[in-house]
């Protein structure tokens, strides 16, 4: 038996899975601009598989799984999820569709393999823990605040060396929230997961944006506390720049 989840962080609602199931999965209830899983016994295996392959971004999981008597279930459940506390971090660069058409795709892919190089490099020095690839951007864990915060300040100046050193590197933005969450295998989900994808979303190329608990004692400079209302989650949330330079 097949069973299937989205990873709502990589949707980006693009539909073609409700196009080739649409009892398999619609528009999620509560984000129009996301996917949902809605009945994967309604349609055969094979055209499950076809519509999870068919997401631009990977984000349908398919595993196969047996069928467990309640008791079971119940037992698979509680060993695989865990609470931790980690701070995420999300990276994306910034207009990205406008420099694949102003590129070209193959010169695209060249340098986005030079950006993933570069970054997943930076993160093992610093000990961060790639959760997924988005495409164009990461989403790391890692143990502390301030390892996140040494590697996002790195990552912002090897990218500004580059682009000094050649002349162009790709504005790159980071977002950075502590956090509690659950853990299943390798994967992290909750409130705080949804917080850190928010917050990135507030910053600009080359900026670094971190909530104000996250970022509290660092080392690193920051601007003054400000308020965010973050979509989706109903508490504003005090939010401040990293100085990198």
């Amino acid at each position: 038996m097949l069973k299937a989840r989205v990873d709502r962080i990589r949707c980006i609602g693009a539909g073609n899975c409700i196009t080739l199931a649409p009892t398999a999965f619609d528009w999620h209830e509560g984000d129009f601009a996301k996917a949902d899983v809605v009945d994967t016994e309604s349609v055969e295996e094979e055209l499950l598989r076809e519509a999870a392959l068919s997401c631009p971004t990977q984000a349908i999981e398919i595993e196969e799984v047996e069928e467990l008597l309640p008791w079971q279930l119940r037992t698979t459940r509680a060993a695989q999820a865990r609470r931790v506390v980690k701070t995420f971090m999300f990276t994306d660069i910034v207009k990205s569709t406008n420099l694949v058409e102003a590129l070209g795709d193959e010169a695209w892919e060249t340098l986005l393999r030079w950006h993933d190089d570069t970054l997943r490099s930076v993160f093992a020095s610093h000990q961060g823990e790639e959760v997924v690839a988005t495409g164009d951007g990461f989403f790391v864990g890692f143990d502390s605040p301030e390892a996140a915060l040494a590697c996002a300040v790195a990552i912002q100046r090897r990218l500004a060396e580059h682009r000094q050193a050649h002349g162009f590197a790709p504005p790159v933005r980071i977002g950075l929230h502590a956090s509690q969450a659950m853990q299943v295998t390798a994967n992290f989900r909750g409130k705080g997961v949804h917080e850190a994808a928010r917050i990135a979303a507030l910053a600009e190329g080359g900026e670094v944006i971190a909530s104000k608990d996250t970022a509290a004692g660092s080392r690193y400079p920051v601007s003054e506390p400000r308020s965010v209302t973050l979509k989706g989650i109903a508490d504003p949330v005090e939010v401040v720049s990293v100085d990198w330079r």
